[in-house]
């Protein structure tokens, strides 16, 4: 889970899942762990009859699984649910726990709007980019958001693109960018509309583009560095695969083949410094 966890308490056989974040725990410390640093999306949800079972069931901590089975019943509420998770282990200092609660504090105080906003950048924060985009989808679809101003909705836009890069490719996410920078006219959207238009290797209307939006010439030069530096590592990585291509054949004794590939890399090499 990205960090060494110390157990002290009983480690589980079957793990929990949770299916929001494909994360998997096994013991008390875990989920701890996993409440802590994934609070912005945490909800009530959370804490459902499964996750209460497996504590009592696999952690065999069955006094602790019937009191959060009867704050449950008893509809508690979401700080006092977490706080009942964050003190069935030492895994956090006193000063930890109260600092989340703080924390949760202050997301619990959000207008609704907010919450789910800071929701979805937590999701795109962890790079998890099906949940963050189905979030600013939610979001986006919500009476209250002409209650934005330009500069909130263009951003919100934004981070949507910066998801559907990785969910649905870059011309999807290129059509986003521009509205994103149409509503927040912010450099950086009108950038990362740019990088996706030279991404797809339509430098054509890349240079149009940059022409038509009078893109100042440190930015420009700066979106073309970044592409000519991505063509060198895309390169380098495939005269990499070729090189290790080398290696099997000469492993496997394929001198022939091995020696005509060699200098086929060799010419092309050459090729490249003599121009």
């Amino acid at each position: 889970m990205g960090k060494l966890i110390l157990c002290s308490g009983c480690r589980a056989n079957r793990p929990y899942i949770f299916t929001t974040t494909d994360i998997r725990i096994f013991s008390m410390e875990e989920l701890c762990y996993y409440i802590y640093n994934y609070i912005y999306i945490i909800d009530e949800h959370t804490f459902s009859d499964s996750l209460i079972d497996w504590i009592g069931s696999e952690l065999k901590l069955t006094e602790r699984a019937a009191k959060l089975s009867w704050l449950k019943k008893n509809k508690a509420d979401l700080k006092t649910m977490v706080t009942a998770i964050l003190c069935s282990a030492d895994y956090y200092t006193e000063q930890e726990i109260k600092s989340l609660l703080n924390s949760l504090d202050r997301i619990i105080g959000m207008p609704a709007i907010m919450r789910q906003v800071v929701k979805a950048n937590s999701y795109l924060k962890k790079k998890l980019y099906s949940e963050a985009e189905k979030e600013y989808m939610n979001i986006l679809a919500l009476e209250s958001i002409t209650d934005l101003k330009p500069e909130e909705y263009g951003d919100l836009l934004h981070n949507l693109a910066v998801a559907k890069v990785h969910t649905a490719g870059l011309s999807k996410a290129s059509e986003i960018f521009l509205r994103a920078y149409s509503s927040n006219h912010r450099l950086e959207s009108l950038l990362q509309y740019l990088y996706t238009i030279g991404l797809s290797n339509n430098r054509a209307l890349l240079m149009e583009k940059l022409e038509e939006y009078q893109v100042d010439e440190d930015s420009c030069q700066r979106i073309l560095t970044y592409l000519e530096q991505l063509d060198i590592e895309a390169q380098e990585s495939l005269d990499m695969k070729k090189i290790i291509h080398l290696e099997n054949l000469k492993a496997m004794g394929s001198y022939k083949e091995y020696e005509y590939r060699a200098w086929e890399l060799l010419e092309s090499w050459k090729g490249k410094l003599r121009n």
